[in-house]
């Protein structure tokens, strides 16, 4: 029988040591184990991502205009008030591109309700952040990871886990993961529901307080860093009648980047190490699942297993038989 050789653990730590001691993070002790927080250079603006949710849902016209911008998948998905074994989250899912297609018209009426000082708050974060954090990663994998990321290959996805969307019993607000790209941001309103699996006992959570804004980095980071960044599988969960919002900046390679370490590393399979794959393949494998687990795709005849961690977990590391 195939089974893993030994590897990186996926941990909570996140050694960002080397950044600047200007860079506004660090990190910070939840009992035993540590995260990336971040002090945000300027606070999230809930009160107009709160707006712009319960403006999509009270306009459905609005909304359907919304997602004929990116027919594909849409853009306020809305998958949990019809299917009460997926996440249990809305969602609007932004992108520099799919911004820019927004017709005029549609764009002023949105603003109005909201989306203009969204807007305005990623373009500020990801201006500051994306640079800084990329250096700092650079720094740690021993390879400069600028040049991967030269189109500036970013995502804006705003969250409202409502339980008035979906049956009040379920607590799943989002599955346990690890993000696909290099790295993360989570902005949170206050409400708790955030949790990190424990890396020496796997299937423990450890609460992330309401009110952090966690650094946390993806596959990417893993496999481009040879393994010296760890990524980190975290889930929310809901807060029966507690409505909670959170903002997320999502950071990933340019799409043709092939999925491979700067120098060969023995842990890696053969197909990692080799570069067979690109970024643009690799997120479209886990995006098959993650969209299963969100209720917005159907799996293919024979895989029944909603868990993305596992296949990625097979494709990244080298396997003994």
């Amino acid at each position: 029988m195939c089974h893993s050789s030994a590897q990186p653990r996926l941990e909570l730590l996140i050694d960002l040591s080397k950044l600047r001691s200007t860079s506004g993070i660090a990190l910070t002790y939840i009992g035993d184990y540590s995260l990336t927080f971040i002090n945000p250079i300027t606070a999230a603006p809930f009160s107009a991502i709160r707006n712009l949710f319960d403006y999509l849902a009270q306009n459905p016209a609005s909304a359907a205009a919304l997602n004929d911008v990116y027919t594909l998948r849409g853009i306020f998905k809305t998958a949990a008030t019809e299917n009460p074994t997926c996440d249990q989250k809305l969602t609007v899912d932004l992108s520099p591109t799919r911004i820019a297609r927004i017709p005029p018209g549609l764009q002023v009426e949105l603003t109005e309700h909201g989306l203009g000082d969204i807007l305005t708050f990623f373009n500020t974060i990801s201006d500051h952040y994306v640079p800084q954090v990329i250096t700092s990663l650079s720094a740690i994998a021993g390879r400069d990871l600028a040049p991967l990321h030269a189109s500036f290959n970013v995502n804006f996805r705003l969250i409202d886990y409502n339980p008035a969307t979906a049956s009040p019993k379920s607590q799943n607000g989002c599955g346990a993961h690890t993000d696909y790209g290099t790295f993360s941001i989570i902005f949170q309103d206050g409400t708790a529901g955030l949790e990190m699996e424990a890396p020496e006992t796997p299937g423990t959570w450890v609460p992330v307080p309401g009110n952090a804004t966690v650094l946390l980095c993806g596959w990417c980071a893993v496999v481009l860093s040879g393994g010296k960044v760890a990524a980190v599988r975290h889930r929310v969960r809901r807060v029966p009648g507690v409505r909670r919002l959170s903002a997320v900046l999502f950071v990933a390679p340019d799409l043709d980047v092939k999925m491979a370490p700067g120098e060969r590393v023995e842990a890696f399979s053969e197909a990692v190490n080799k570069g067979l794959y690109d970024v643009r393949w690799f997120k479209e494998k886990m995006g098959k699942k993650w969209r299963y687990r969100e209720g917005n795709e159907n799996l293919e005849c024979g895989d029944d297993s909603a868990e993305q961690d596992i296949d990625v977990s097979q494709l990244v590391w080298k396997k003994i038989c």
